[in-house]
């Protein structure tokens, strides 16, 4: 599949003003395999919806060229780590990269890579974003070694360290090897690594977009049978009488308004103190409650709760589901 005729697709299918939306960051990185000679046509497959940087390690640099990327997009290397600080209070570029990021791709991923994640080594640029990621973010691995590598007890503990983690493995595919034999290990097509992100939606509405610094674009129409379990958070005051009342007048609380009662929905509220503990919060609390809506409640102080607290409780809620 082509990426140009993917995007287009998507770009057909969107729904106009109705629907804010805005471009995500995408962190894409490459290892040194054979494969990342297509690591170019992954960062434009990308660039098509996302906002994309580049890191490359060391030993993908025998099989690409940093100039024939795109030049909207900016590779980073190994140099790049320290070359910007000078004393303390300079930035980190490993630090600043986790920051931007939304999503993380690593393809290929390399068997070398691959056990130094596992183990926790974090000797280059691209295995010190890994050690420091927020896993409450998406990370997508696409795994590229010869047949041999990828049926060694080795590898079958390292992918199941990196399960753990929250790391998610795009499974390599079979090819002719140089010997002219059937090989398991080959990179995922760019296509598949691509259409995979297809499975991730990020829902905003008018009144967040002020707080992102990005700019809004079209995305495609929802498809609510997709999700197994929905989740707002933060959750505002506003859009917490919305829902409690039944109003839908933007993409967010149309969804909720459909939403299958059968389905798990949580909202993680971040309102103020005096806010909160007004009577209409009490109401909308007990409404939300009769509507089998699960509430995560702020802090004392009107915070969200963290972010992982939230993805704990929301895991160990449905874990008879998943199962």
């Amino acid at each position: 599949m082509d990426c140009s005729d993917h995007a287009s697709k998507m770009a057909k299918s969107a729904t106009g003003s109705s629907a804010i939306r805005r471009r995500p960051r995408v962190l894409l990185a490459a290892c040194g395999s054979v494969a990342a000679v297509k690591f170019g046509h992954v960062c434009r497959c990308f660039a098509e919806w996302a906002e994309v940087r580049a890191v490359v390690t060391k030993s993908s640099l025998r099989f690409i060229s940093v100039q024939t990327f795109p030049k909207e997009i900016h590779v980073f290397w190994d140099d790049n780590e320290w070359n910007t600080w000078k004393r303390i209070g300079d930035r980190v570029v490993h630090i600043e990269l986790i920051r931007w990021a939304e999503i993380m791709v690593i393809a290929p991923l390399s068997a070398n890579t691959l056990g130094k994640i596992a183990g926790g080594l974090c000797d280059n640029l691209l295995t010190c974003i890994v050690r420091a990621w927020d896993y409450t973010k998406p990370l997508f691995v696409a795994p590229s070694m010869n047949s041999i590598m990828w049926k060694n007890p080795f590898t079958e503990r390292h992918c199941m360290t990196i399960d753990e983690l929250g790391i998610s493995l795009i499974p390599p595919v079979a090819h002719r090897g140089a010997n002219g034999d059937m090989e398991h290990g080959a990179m995922a097509e760019p296509s598949t690594i691509y259409s995979t992100m297809d499975d991730i939606e990020v829902v905003f509405t008018p009144g967040s977009i002020p707080f992102f610094q990005v700019s809004p674009i079209p995305r495609p129409t929802f498809n609510l049978e997709w999700a197994d379990v929905m989740v707002i958070a933060p959750l505002s005051a506003n859009t917490f009488a919305k829902i409690a009342q039944g109003i839908s007048d933007n993409s967010l609380t149309q969804i909720v308004r459909g939403w299958d009662p059968n389905k798990p929905l949580y909202v993680a509220p971040a309102i103020d103190p005096v806010t909160w503990n007004n009577p209409l919060t009490t109401q909308y609390r007990k409404r939300c409650d009769v509507l089998g809506i699960n509430i995560i409640d702020p802090s004392p102080r009107g915070e969200m709760a963290d972010p992982t607290e939230i993805s704990y409780i929301v895991k160990i809620s449905n874990e008879e589901i998943w199962d």
